[in-house]
């Protein structure tokens, strides 16, 4: 845009000017300055309006904040875009400048022309017909002979800068406001004469500019009649309330803010309205349809005026720049278009002869309506019709050029060409397209190449095609072609005939013109400016093509277009080396070459103009290395071979200095076309450790034809896993063979530590590699096969990781590695009846891979008398044998793991077997346990076999304790030896078992109440004499006796029979308090010798509880298990170790026994003489220390008769219990019988339940007492 006047195409906004602030009185005298660096126009002091104050400036803090304030909403900077405002919509942005106090604006009419005498008649009198009167016009109108455009142009850029520079649609004064209420009535006097004074002077300029009165509060209370002075100053100085804004005294700066928020606010609409009233006016010019006469007539035959149509697109202009003060952006844009039209007309452009000034002026103009057409449709992102334009434009200038102008093959088309692509680059850069724009974190953008161009909008009618190139791409595509055609600008310079390249000494010669009607200058230097001779400076095209180019590359690269960016970037090293900066060059290059693109997609034709240019730049810039670099990939075959050029990679850098450290270059054989390809293959896809291991290196030459032997000094080959590296150094008497077919060399391995150091020309000589010597010599299309054979020493996974091919000189070190191979080269070479042939191998393996076993074990593990399953609570005796079955003895260590241990679970330990067996004394040693998923660990612990002979065997036992948890574990038996003859391979050999635990018992139990034969305490009775065997009898206590019964019922969960030896319970705790006797087992069931699967054993256990203190008064709880000692039969096979008693211990729940609470227990005794007869008692306990009165009630049942109390009341005294006793006859017999006898507490109203005992049920209703069939 720099080539252009900038008022000519920037975009246009409301001009605020501010008066009155700040300590510069002319701030601005820039703007009086002429675009082009020309004199000032127009003149202000001769024929302009100057509006005179000498009203002191506001300089103090206050009038600064607000003027930086004020300053910082110019939105000149902003985007030209609906969206840079930030606010609501259809608000206007403002340039806003600083004035001083005395303002000139530009005059309004045209200098008046000097008077001459009237003519005389003819009789020599004066003439009395009088002159018609002289008709002023704008200074700037093709009717004023002192303006530019003056007879026939259309329009200067001097008219834009009036209205965005110098007539301000509104002007605000900036005036103090006192708070000394002693000085009040002058200082306001003051103020009101001077802005009637200022008012009156912009009154008679004519301009319609608002007029804005701001007052600024000095420090100090604001006095309470300010409101009433500021209300006098306006209605004295005829002002309205939205033009006089007073700012509080010491505002803040959000008080600041809000200030110039609303005094901006209110200016919207008057702006608006005034650009408005400033079209009005010029469509009512253009609606007359007429020319006005001009001041003076043009001089006869040698000017024209401006025709009609040429006034109309005067006029378009005019309103297209007004509605964009508007910021209305769509009206503007058609009335660009119609001016644009218009000027393209048969009457105006058409019509200009190539050679004249206008001409010029006509393109220019044409470029100025184009790129603001390309602004106001960029502004609402239409994007495909802005394209249209830009491209529609360019051809119509072309046209008219070549018709009318001096045609497009001279430079100064071309910087055309080149400036109209950077204006569209420029433009799009201002008005940010959003679609366009690349977020800061390319990390985050999924979508990246959407912002390479921009989707055509939606007012492109549906169904029409849209060319690739009408596409609005970034900027980078438009700057490229900037610096393409600025290239060829260059080009065409260069042609300029020698006799135009010297400067005139006379301006006028006729040299001079013509040179004007050959060369075309529009916008650009002369031909002897352009490129004078070569003696003399001239315009810097190099400088250009680098900043276009570097610009370009930078838009590429933001959007990952990596192609476009080698291909500027080769163009920019190009323009380096031709101004000879070679190292700025090879910093462009040396970068890109590694990971270059148009190496991985076969564009060698690319790659190789990029190689070439690469190298001229590293030989040039004697940077060895990348010489090095470059000649390794020129020499492949693929690239096109230069005719009498040297291919010797041991002689690339011999014409370069010698440097010390020499260069060391390291090359990747998958970033680099390399001219050497290598491949390994392993014949197998398994191997066994200690065993051979076939292998095979093919290294074949790409080189060109024609090309010197490539000599290798090493070839290194770098394993993952278990294999040793291997290493193949050049034999001193090989002898290069001149051969173009294949060769197959088997080459022995030997210990790197075996040989001498002398040997092994290699810094890496003291490394455990495997080195053998070879012929590493390589012709062109030359290709060795190299059989290899290794013995891998431990297993796992071998896979190639690298080859690396090293040449060592005595001015540079070059090593290739190559750690992808290619499959498509996995063969293996095989002699065949006249010559090798490769034959392909691998195609359902990788090659490159080989899965090295563990040598096979013969050593065997086995587990003896291992049971399927054991029970909890039992000691487990593991018997491990170890059978030798290796040729030879072996050194063996035996190794438990018992998997998923925690805290409570199985432990183990070996058993010391000294009497048995003829190993050494127990060295086992625990490892620390490791933690796995679930909170749980392995144990582990490892003993010593020792020398084991060729087919001895050996048993080791280990016991498991702690099994009291039904678990199942893991348990893997380890064995690792060598043999004694191969101390360096291990062998080892695995075997897993599981061992179950299960619960071999369970159990349901019933706390059944039983009557104690004892008597209870008696308060009437007390015996103060001891007993004479007192001493020797257990302690007696004085609280209440109970007697109750545990019922077991056990169920055999084992899956085979086992020996019951002992069933009992144990008491765990007992409320404090309380004591507990627990008698034997009363077995209930049938006894058995053993207690086979799924059998039940039913048991009886008499409890008898009984408190320490007459008058404890709490419950007890009981907490119970049940011991169960039990051994497994006894087996036939002779077991060193027999199988042991076990005690398994079932839990048994809690019982909670109420001492303190009454209760009825019933019991029957059948008569021994009559069948049938019953005596059934029923006894009441009252452990209580109250008197209790029951109700006692016998119902009458069909089964049986009674005889006893029907009904009667029983009184109990404190801690007693009575029983009574009815006698029954049963009618009915060999079943159950019900009596129901209703027991009630008359207190509490609470019935009792009554408790059957010892021979009797008990259901909901009641008790159950059975009634044998025979007496």
């Amino acid at each position: 845009m720099e080539a252009y006047p900038p008022d000519y195409i920037d975009h246009n906004l409301p001009l605020i000017l501010l008066s009155g602030l700040g300590s510069d009185p002319q701030p601005d005298t820039q703007d009086k300055i002429a675009p082009d660096g020309g004199p000032e126009y127009p003149p202000l002091r001769d024929g302009g309006v100057e509006i005179i104050s000498d009203f002191p400036l506001l300089t103090d803090s206050t009038a600064e904040r607000v003027l930086n304030a004020l300053l910082s909403e110019d939105a000149t900077g902003r985007p030209w875009n609906s969206k840079s405002d930030g606010a609501r919509a259809g608000t206007v942005g403002y340039k806003v400048k600083r004035v001083g106090r005395t303002y000139t604006l530009p005059p309004r009419k045209g200098p008046a022309l000097p008077r001459s005498p009237p003519p005389s008649d003819a009789s020599g009198g004066p003439s009395h017909n009088t002159a018609s009167p002289v008709m002023l016009h704008s200074p700037l109108s093709p009717l004023t002979p002192s303006s530019p455009t003056f007879p026939d142009g259309i329009m200067t850029p001097q008219w834009v800068t009036k209205h965005q520079r110098l007539v301000p649609a509104a002007f605000i004064n900036f005036f103090p406001f006192t708070t000394d209420t002693n000085m009040a009535s002058l200082r306001d006097n003051q103020l009101k004469i001077e802005i009637n004074s200022l008012r009156k002077e912009w009154v008679a300029s004519g301009y319609k500019t608002r007029f804005i009165v701001a007052l600024l509060c000095e420090d100090g209370p604001l006095p309470e009649d300010a409101n009433d002075r500021i209300g006098s100053i306006r209605r004295a100085t005829n002002l309205d309330l939205r033009s006089v804004f007073v700012l509080q005294p010491e505002p803040s700066q959000s008080d600041i803010s809000e200030f110039i928020k609303a005094l901006f606010a209110n200016l919207q609409s008057p702006s608006v309205e005034y650009y408005r009233d400033l079209s009005k006016h010029a469509r009512r010019k253009k609606n007359r349809g007429t020319i006005p006469p001009p001041t003076a007539p043009p001089t006869s035959g040698t000017s024209q005026t401006l025709p009609l149509q040429g006034w109309n697109v005067r006029y378009d202009f005019k309103l297209g720049v007004f509605a964009e003060f508007r910021q209305e952006m769509d009206a503007a844009c058609r009335s660009y278009e119609t001016a644009y039209e218009g000027l393209f007309g048969e009457e105006v452009f058409e019509m200009i002869a190539g050679w004249s000034s206008r001409f010029n002026d006509a393109r220019m103009l044409a470029d100025i309506l184009a790129i603001r057409i390309i602004r106001c449709l960029l502004w609402t992102e239409q994007t495909a019709s802005a394209v249209r334009i830009w491209i529609s434009h360019k051809n119509r200038i072309k046209d008219i050029v070549d018709r009318r102008g001096k045609g497009t093959n001279n430079y100064g088309w071309e910087a055309w060409e080149a400036r109209w692509s950077l204006l569209m680059a420029q433009t799009m850069h201002r008005a940010e397209i959003s679609s366009l724009i690349v977020p800061d974190l390319l990390g985050s953008v999924p979508d990246l190449h959407k912002t390479i161009y921009a989707m055509p909008e939606k007012a492109v009618p549906i169904g029409e095609r849209i060319r690739p190139w009408e596409y609005l791409h970034h900027e980078g595509y438009w700057l490229r072609y900037a610096a393409k055609h600025t290239e060829r600008r260059r080009q065409l310079a260069e042609n300029i005939p020698d006799e135009d390249r010297v400067a005139p000494t006379q301006p006028t010669s006729s040299l001079s013109r013509s040179r004007s009607t050959v060369h075309d200058t529009y916008l650009v230097p002369e031909p002897y400016n352009e490129y004078p001779m070569s003696d003399q400076p001239g315009l810097a095209h190099s400088k250009l093509i680098l900043g276009l180019l570097e610009t370009s590359t930078e838009e590429f690269s933001k959007r990952q277009q990596n192609r476009m960016v080698e291909q500027l970037k080769l163009k920019m090293a190009k323009e380096h080396m031709r101004i000879g900066q070679w190292k700025d060059a090879l910093a462009i290059l040396r970068p890109l070459w590694p990971q270059l693109s148009w190496r991985q997609n076969g564009w060698w034709e690319l790659m190789e103009d990029f190689a070439w240019t690469l190298r001229e730049c590293a030989f040039q810039a004697e940077d060895g290395e990348t010489v090095l670099r470059v000649d390794w990939e020129l020499l492949n075959h693929t690239f096109t071979m230069r005719q009498g050029w040297c291919y010797d990679i041991h002689k690339s850098i011999e014409k370069l200095p010698a440097v010390k450290p020499k260069p060391v270059v390291v090359l990747k054989g998958e970033d680099s076309v390399s001219c050497l390809a290598a491949s390994f293959v392993f014949a197998k896809s398994e191997g066994n450790v200690g065993e051979p291991l076939q292998s095979q290196l093919v290294i074949r030459s790409c080189a060109h034809v024609g090309s010197l032997p490539i000599r290798l000094t090493e070839v290194k080959i770098g394993f993952e896993g278990s294999i040793r590296p291997i290493k193949l150094l050049a034999s001193k008497d090989a002898t290069p063979s001149s051969s173009t077919g294949c060769e197959i060399i088997s080459v022995p391995l030997q210990d790197s530590a075996n040989l001498d150091a002398s040997n092994v020309q290699s810094p890496t000589a003291g490394l455990a590699f495997m080195v053998g010597f070879t012929n590493l010599s390589f012709g062109p299309k030359q290709t060795r096969a190299f059989n290899l054979v290794s013995v891998p020493r431990e297993p796992g996974e071998a896979r190639v990781a690298s080859i690396t091919l090293r040449i060592e000189e005595e001015n540079f070190d070059l090593a290739c590695i190559i750690s992808e191979q290619n499959r498509d080269e996995s063969v293996w070479w095989k002699m065949g009846k006249q010559r090798p042939i490769a034959r392909r191998t691998g195609l359902d393996r990788d090659t490159s891979v080989s899965r090295i076993l563990p040598k096979p074990p013969k050593v065997r593990i086995t587990a003896p008398k291992l049971r399927n399953h054991y029970y909890t609570d039992e000691k487990v005796v593991l018997y491990i044998q170890i059978d030798n079955e290796e040729d030879e003895a072996a050194e063996i260590d035996v190794e438990i793991k018992l998997f998923g241990h925690t805290g409570t679970s199985a432990t183990f330990s070996w058993i010391n077997e000294t009497a048995t067996d003829s190993a050494p004394k127990d060295v086992s040693s625990s490892t620390p346990n490791t933690p796995v998923e679930g909170g749980s660990s392995t144990l582990s612990k490892r003993r010593t076999v020792g020398t084991l002979e060729r087919g001895a065997s050996r048993t080791f036992s280990a016991l498991f304790t702690n099994t009291s948890q039904p678990l199942d574990y893991e348990v893997e038996i380890s064995a690792f030896y060598h043999l004694v003859s191969d101390v360096e391979t291990q062998i080892f050999k695995t075997v897993s078992l599981d061992l179950s635990f299960i619960r071999p018992f369970e159990a349901n139990y019933e706390f059944l109440p039983r009557i104690h034969p004892a008597p209870w305490p008696d308060f009437f009775h007390f015996e103060d004499s001891p007993s004479e065997d007192s001493e020797g009898k257990e302690q007696e206590h004085d609280g209440l006796q109970q007697l109750w019964c545990l019922n077991s019922k056990m169920v055999s969960f084992a899956l085979e029979p086992l020996i019951i030896e002992e069933v009992s319970v144990s008491l765990l705790g007992i409320t404090a308090g309380n004591v507990c006797k627990i008698g034997t087992e009363i077995l209930k069931s049938p006894e058995t010798p053993e207690l086979g699967p799924e059998e039940l054993r039913e048991s009886e256990f008499t409890m008898e509880i009984q408190r320490l203190a007459l008058d404890d008064r709490h419950a007890t709880t009981l907490n119970l298990s049940l011991d169960i000692r039990w051994c497994r039969p006894v087996d036939d096979n002779n077991d060193p170790h027999p199988s042991s008693s076990t005690t398994s211990t079932l839990p048994i729940p809690r019982f909670l026994v109420p001492l303190g609470e009454p209760r009825v227990l019933a019991s029957a005794t059948p008569s021994p003489n009559l069948p049938g007869f019953l005596h059934l008692d029923y006894t009441l306990e009252n452990p209580s220390l109250h008197l209790l009165t029951f109700n006692l009630t016998m119902e009458a049942s069909d089964q049986f008769a009674f005889y006893g109390p029907k009904a009667t009341a029983l009184q109990l005294v404190p801690l007693s219990r009575h029983t009574v006793r009815y006698n029954l006859l049963a009618n009915v017999k060999g079943t159950w019988i019900q009596p129901q006898l209703a027991v009630v507490d008359s207190y509490f109203n609470k019935t009792l339940r009554v408790l059957p005992t010892e021979g009797m049920r008990g259901d909901k209703k009641g008790v159950l007492v059975w009634v044998d069939a025979e007496g």
